[in-house]
């Protein structure tokens, strides 16, 4: 007697239609949940390149610069004249200066708003930096940075 092992073509049919009603069901939170992840991630981006500045400004004992790029979503560092990092913010992400104190300028070819790190790891500007979805003004996270150049997120 030989037993034939396998699916029939029934079982194969009901995991299909609950795969796809499981599917039907997550797809729609999965487009909610990613546009605050990206401005999450954007909001990270800022902080660590913030510390990043700060670290290497304490280290090397010399003034570290980040500049902002408000139009073009970037973000600079900068030490001297040599560009340490640059970091680029997703396309779907704006980002915005609320009450850095500065105008733009420019400094080694870049136009922005620099707010530099001393040796002590001091900040030369406080304030705050929003990042938000451009579709969707009301997913956004605010970067805190104060004068002893701690940032925080909100």
């Amino acid at each position: 007697m030989r037993k034939d092992s396998g699916f029939t073509l029934i079982e194969l049919m009901v995991v299909i239609g609950i795969v796809g009603i499981l599917s039907a069901i997550a797809i729609p939170s999965y487009f909610q949940w990613l546009p605050r992840h990206r401005v999450g991630s954007a909001a990270r981006a800022v902080m660590s390149t913030l510390e990043f500045a700060r670290i290497n400004a304490v280290k090397t004992n010399a003034d570290v610069a980040v500049i902002f790029d408000w139009a073009n979503e970037r973000l600079t560092v900068e030490s001297g004249a040599t560009t340490l990092r640059t970091r680029q913010l997703p396309g779907d992400v704006d980002l915005q200066n609320i009450d850095l104190v500065g105008i733009a300028v420019t400094i080694n070819g870049h136009a922005g708003t620099p707010v530099t790190f001393n040796g002590h790891g001091f900040s030369s500007e406080s304030g705050g930096v929003l990042v938000e979805n451009t579709q969707n003004d009301t997913i956004s996270r605010i970067i805190n940075l104060t004068l002893g150049g701690n940032a925080s997120i909100q």
